[in-house]
């Protein structure tokens, strides 16, 4: 097949940002018991997807951030980034029928995290990511994103939390029981 370059200029809106919230409030009954919410503004998104979710709510024994709650908040940002994706191709003609789900992810705990509103951001994919991904989701009818989901710490220079995951958009029919 001919390789079809995507322009990337199908911008994220308002109205995107709200449809990930109401995705994630119904399909990830969680998200609204850790209280996460969609934090990012509308427009291309330069810095990343950026979730959020209070501290009182995900908070352990010591007063910090429980790990598991950090991990999943990590893995929604990335889930949502790679839903965004699949809207930015909708609207630039690209089919994306699909189901998208984690196949492989480490995380780094490197200090605690206090903050009473946590935010994790993903950090935007190059525009070589994105078009091997659309790519290879119109050519193949599936995909892969290696996306990196940071929480920020006091040190600008060293997140707090990195989790590294491989999101990947399969036929709805495969996707079922993964």
């Amino acid at each position: 097949a001919a390789s079809q370059t995507y322009s990337h200029r199908a911008r994220v809106t308002v109205s995107h940002l709200a449809r990930l919230q109401s995705v994630l409030d119904r399909e990830i009954p969680m998200c609204g018991l850790m209280g996460v919410r969609v934090a990012s503004a509308e427009g291309d998104l330069a810095e990343g997807l950026a979730m959020t979710m209070p501290l009182e709510r995900n908070r352990n024994h010591q007063q910090t951030a429980f790990a598991g709650s950090l991990n999943a908040l990590c893995t929604i940002a990335g889930w949502g980034a790679t839903w965004l994706e699949l809207r930015r191709l909708e609207a630039e003609g690209v089919p994306v029928e699909g189901a998208i789900v984690i196949r492989r992810s480490t995380i780094k705990y490197h200090e605690p995290v206090t903050s009473p509103l946590i935010t994790a951001r993903c950090v935007p994919p190059t525009a070589d990511a994105r078009s091997h991904f659309a790519e290879m989701l119109v050519e193949k009818g599936q995909s892969k994103f290696d996306l990196q989901v940071e929480i920020a710490s006091s040190d600008p220079e060293r997140p707090a939390v990195v989790l590294k995951g491989s999101y990947v958009v399969l036929p709805a029919e495969e996707a079922i029981g993964i």
